[in-house]
């Protein structure tokens, strides 16, 4: 829905004038202890509210609604059930027919939009000595495809996406981002613990690469990290050079991870993934100035669809 029905002029320009929106994760809420309760109730109210009336219309006959967790749900003021759409048929069409059938039934006026337009993803608050890193992933298609971009030189490359159309609802029109945060304990363990000169290697801690590493994969439905399995990974940094008691290391690394399309549908879908990438860290403090990593190449799906993804540090919102 982000790339067709949530990126339509008529959809958007429905819900910024007569509705107020809300866009819920359901694994971030279930499984992130940092929710309030009350959200996690009134999350699960409208499910509850919906099995409700859907008891009453099958005991008279009536037609049901469609539930589930990949849903666009219509409420009422009161909360009350007034429309849903399951994905698949959450069409841009559709969904404007859904919200003009609401805005007639509950004769609401016009008015201006309550939220200004800002970024969906922003970085996450943190502390001063924290490691605040953003990943961005994306498909990408052979440069010979007719919708690959053309003025990236390269073999595969993202897509050319025309959004709000029934034919952009594909999961490979937009880049997906994260984001990671780890504490000074955490991003110490990317540091070497013996003496630093050009050349000298170490392997990554493992613990900290898989916290890295987990979140390499393509844009998927499935978003609970609990469940990827890593079958193979490693990482190793090699200083490169060492200039006014800054330490630049290469990154080299290798993933192969388990991660299902769907969340709790077992499948075959394995991410085979090469890394690289560069460390600049200050011998002084320590403290780490600069982290990118990308992967070089990467595959899912048996090697039948290409990705690729790119983790940054950047500052963090006090």
């Amino acid at each position: 829905m982000r790339a067709s029905s949530l990126s339509s002029t008529k959809v958007i320009d429905l819900l910024n004038h007569y509705f107020v929106s809300v866009h819920v994760d359901g694994v971030y809420v279930g499984q992130n202890a940092s929710v309030p309760a009350q959200e996690k109730k009134a999350y699960q109210s409208v499910f509850q509210e919906f099995y409700r009336i859907n008891k009453e219309n099958r005991a008279a006959g009536k037609p049901e609604f469609s539930v589930g967790s990949v849903h666009a749900y219509v409420l009422a003021p009161d909360g009350k059930p007034m429309a849903s759409l399951h994905v698949a048929d959450a069409k841009p069409g559709a969904v404007a027919d859904m919200l003009e059938r609401a805005v007639k039934a509950l004769k609401t006026p016009e008015g201006k939009p309550l939220v200004q337009p800002c970024p969906q993803s922003a970085p996450p608050k943190a502390d001063a000595d924290d490691l605040v890193l953003h990943l961005v992933a994306r498909y990408l298609v052979s440069r010979s495809q007719p919708n690959a971009r053309k003025d990236v030189d390269d073999a595969f490359v993202p897509i050319v996406s025309t959004l709000g159309q029934e034919r952009s609802g594909q999961w490979s029109a937009l880049p997906s981002e994260d984001w990671i945060v780890l504490k000074k304990d955490q991003w110490m363990k990317l540091l070497p613990a013996g003496k630093v000169a050009v050349e000298s290697s170490w392997d990554i801690d493992k613990e900290v690469a898989t916290q890295l590493l987990t979140h390499f994969y393509p844009t998927t439905e499935n978003n609970d990290l609990s469940a990827n399995r890593i079958d193979r990974q490693s990482l190793k940094a090699t200083v490169v050079s060492i200039r006014d008691g800054v330490v630049r290391a290469r990154l080299e690394g290798d993933l192969k991870m388990k991660h299902t399309f769907y969340p709790r549908r077992d499948d075959k879908n394995f991410v085979d993934a090469t890394v690289v990438g560069y460390l600049d860290f200050a011998l002084k403090g320590p403290r780490i100035l600069t982290l990118r990593l990308i992967t070089d190449r990467a595959s899912y799906n048996s090697e039948t669809t290409n990705f690729g993804v790119a983790l940054r540090s950047v500052p963090a919102l006090p």
